[in-house]
């Protein structure tokens, strides 16, 4: 392989020419200098200038007729998991090197082709960031190059026509949490720096607003916080675009927070992602490594009745599977203990007691969820953990087997995600609402304990998770690597940063309470396991069956907590239709047909004729959220008549005349009010119930 003589330094333009052309007889070359001498001709027009471009390595092999030279070029990347933008990154490689190929072709005939496959060297699925081995992700370039070719024929055009000098700066620019790495990002961060006043700061200062809606806000002059917070009528602002438009109102609100550093109600009356009452709250903390794909630290604390009762810290030793599963088993080892206990204390209780324990489980991030969720699936060959797994199965209790209906509602959510508690019923004075620090520190303006205030070492401007400048030289063994003790710290810190949300939560719920509207509306009992399965008899066909029913609840989960949504979040989302008046009913068939008029708010929904997973119902949450009851509302939507496909203002509904003489149904008919049928997308698992059925009969057929 033919490598730069120095360092850091890119290969001679000489050198890369004379391996395109097949002058040096090596099948490899690292770094080498792309650069063609004219302006390539995706730059045309746009003003542009190509700066040299450094592939990690090109590999040129004969192609199958022995004539032709075949280019691949390869990117080298320390990540188990290659990304769309690692990807995109080798395509315009790619298109960079058929123009330096056109400009060698036509001095002197170099015979070359691409390779329509492009390649991501990364870390193996299971070895570690620190060895040698590598992992090959070969991909087809053909839908990457026509992102390039899009971004320069479209977008580029317009950012080279900006003007940037001494004092004019027409660039675009909006702060979001992947600036993080940037470097220009403390230039940036100047136009939403808490010191300015409203009128001078930066729309980007507010939570959730993406590139194309700060576009969409400029366009009608909306630049400042002053501007968003005093946007009335926004929503209805011609040209504004359909997802800005739904949360143009809650977007304003947290302009307005920020504009008068106060915490304000959004206009939700509640939420049903979080229980009023938890007598034992078990809170879990997940940081992770992105580069080796492991656990970087997890944390637990369980406190009952306000007592600390519970807490146990790991931070693995290495990025090898081995020191992941470890710190794992200690944790969720004492999260199941606990569960055990309280367990335990039910189920001595007389049935429908008052007096057992509350329990629910809290996460700050969903992202802290889904990492835990991945980091169990890399471990399912661990036999400790393929137990505890069943032991998860067991909050997820299988409908079929399970008939007691208080198994069956909303009851057994098990777990909550805060942020997404508070982004629902608050607007705060914050740039970033999934940042711990910042969410903390403004609630503790308004009475909640323990704020996480983070270390110099630990402190980030857009997350209080442990970025990758600290766990990268811990993994590489670094002299700068923080201590694993002051990483424990920091994990206890946001625990009980998170502790003191929740209460505050609970308390603010408790005072809306006293006058008649309760914010937390999740119904709870007290926390039972699922008794079907016996984890200390599990045998691999049990595992089986767990994996299957864990992925079928973990849909029902996600359906469940989609539909604890407020109608209008969840008709914003595209997967309901609200504010439905039903005008008349007639017979077809085996079926019954409802004919409804669609407000114009619900005219851009997603569901169609191909949904089975429908319900109808008058958005009542102890029908939407109990999946018991939605075999009695099913329904579909009905193709559109011809003549009538443009018709969005109408919607028809088709019930089986099974479901329609349902008590349910017809109580439905009779109370209703106009604007008061919803149709939803709920969940109908088709295969699992199959799987289920079949690895219970070949259980049977090998048992002894």
């Amino acid at each position: 392989m033919r490598t730069p003589v120095t360092p850091r330094e890119p290969l001679d333009e000489k050198v890369t020419a004379a391996f395109l052309r097949g002058l040096i007889q090596v099948p490899y070359v690292a770094q080498a200098n792309l650069t063609p001498r004219s302006v390539p001709r995706f730059l045309a027009g746009t003003g542009l200038t190509l700066n040299r471009n450094l592939p990690d390595l090109i590999r040129r092999a004969k192609d199958d007729g022995g004539d032709s030279h075949l280019f691949t070029v390869i990117d080298v990347k320390a990540t188990r998991r290659a990304t769309a933008f690692h990807k995109t990154q080798v395509a315009f490689y790619v298109r960079v090197l058929e123009e330096l190929l056109r400009e060698l072709d036509a001095s002197a005939p170099t015979g070359a082709m691409l390779d329509p496959f492009g390649e991501i060297w990364r870390i193996p699925d299971d070895g570690t960031a620190e060895g040698d081995a590598w992992q090959v992700e070969r991909f087809a370039l053909g839908p990457y190059l026509r992102l390039v070719d899009e971004f320069c024929n479209d977008i580029l055009p317009g950012i080279g026509a900006k003007k940037l000098g001494p004092g004019i700066d027409q660039t675009f620019f909006h702060l979001y949490f992947k600036c993080e790495q940037c470097e220009y990002l403390g230039h940036c961060s100047k136009s939403i720096d808490p010191s300015l006043p409203p009128e001078r700061r930066d729309v980007s200062a507010v939570p959730g607003l993406t590139h194309e809606g700060k576009r969409s806000l400029q366009r009608l002059k909306i630049r400042s916080l002053r501007d968003l917070s005093k946007a009335s009528g926004l929503s209805g602002a011609p040209g504004l675009g359909w997802s800005l438009s739904r949360r143009a109102a809650l977007l304003a609100a947290r302009a307005q927070a920020l504009a008068t550093g106060s915490v304000l109600r959004t206009e939700e009356e509640h939420t049903f992602l979080m229980p009023p009452r938890a007598d034992s709250i078990l809170m879990l903390t997940v940081d992770h490594d992105p580069v080796d794909d492991r656990l970087a630290a997890i944390g637990y604390r369980r406190v009952h009745n306000g007592t600390v009762q519970t807490e146990r810290v790991e931070v693995p030793a290495s990025g090898s599977l081995a020191d992941e599963a470890a710190a794992m088993i200690s944790v969720l080892g004492a999260l199941i203990l606990d569960l055990t206990e309280i367990d335990q204390a039910n189920a001595a209780l007389p049935p429908g007691s008052a007096d057992g324990v509350y329990a629910h489980i809290f996460f700050y991030e969903p992202a802290e969820a889904t990492n835990l969720q991945h980091a169990i699936g890399r471990h399912l060959d661990n036999e400790i953990i393929r137990t505890g797994l069943l032991h998860l199965v067991r909050l997820f209790p299988p409908d079929d087997i399970v008939p007691e209906p208080e198994f069956r509602g909303v009851h057994h959510l098990p777990a909550t995600t805060v942020r997404s508690v508070l982004e629902q019923l608050y607007a705060l004075p914050v740039a970033v609402a999934y940042d711990l620090r910042q969410t903390s520190q403004a609630l503790a303006l308004a009475g909640a304990r323990e704020p996480y205030r983070p270390a110099e070492a630990f402190a980030r401007p857009f997350s209080s998770l442990l970025s990758i400048d600290v766990i990268r030289p811990i993994r590489e063994k670094s002299e700068t690597a923080v201590a694993p003790g002051k990483i424990v710290d920091d994990v206890r810190s946001r625990l009980a940063a998170l502790q003191g949300i929740v209460d505050w939560l609970f308390e603010q719920n408790a005072t809306a309470t006293t006058v008649g509207s309760p914010l937390l509306r999740l119904a709870k009992k007290p926390f039972r396991f699922q008794d079907t399965f016996n984890p200390l008899n599990a045998a691999d066909l049990d595992v089986l069956l767990a994996c299957e029913l864990l992925e079928s609840r973990a849909g029902l989960l996600d359906a469940l907590i989609g539909l604890a949504q407020p109608s209008a979040r969840r008709r914003d989302s595209g997967r309901s239709l609200t504010g439905l008046t039903f005008l008349k009913e007639w017979k077809f068939g085996g079926s019954h047909v409802l004919l409804f008029t669609v407000p114009e708010a619900s005219r851009d929904s997603e569901l169609g004729p191909g949904d089975l997973d429908l319900i109808l119902h008058d958005d009542s949450p102890d029908l939407r959220l109990n999946p018991g009851l939605w075999s009695q509302i099913e329904c579909r939507i009905r193709p559109k008549s011809a003549g009538f496909e443009d018709r969005r203002d109408q919607l028809q509904v088709e019930v089986s005349d099974a479901v329609f003489r349902t008590a349910i149904f017809q109580d439905l008919m009779r109370t209703t009010s106009p604007g008061g049928w919803c149709v939803d997308s709920a969940f109908k698992d088709i295969n699992a119930p199959r799987a289920v059925a079949f690895l219970a009969n070949l259980a049977q057929g090998t048992a002894p």
